[in-house]
């Protein structure tokens, strides 16, 4: 193990390059480097809970969208044997 330069970052940014530019401008810092804005990580279910988004929800999306592989269905059925681990017991 090399303990000569501890190589901690100062910022957020991969390079001081742009850490630097961040520093007056985060808006284009965070554009060059592609980071987006995330959308919410939770949805409301019918039943009105606040869950967080998995397998079902993007399960659903595809299929009212019209996108689901006919036949085949849109996941795998090992997906759905692990995400049932977490499933709303009734």
């Amino acid at each position: 193990m090399h303990n000569k330069g501890e190589n901690k970052m100062a910022g957020k940014y991969p390079t001081k390059g742009m850490n630097k530019l961040a520093e007056g401008n985060p808006g284009v810092a965070k554009k060059i480097m592609g980071y987006k804005k995330g959308g919410k990580a939770t949805h409301k279910t019918k039943d009105g809970r606040t869950v967080k988004k998995g397998l079902y929800y993007y399960m659903n999306r595809a299929k009212k969208r019209g996108t689901s592989k006919p036949g085949k269905g849109t996941v795998t059925d090992k997906a759905l044997k692990r995400s049932a681990k977490t499933a709303k017991k009734k």
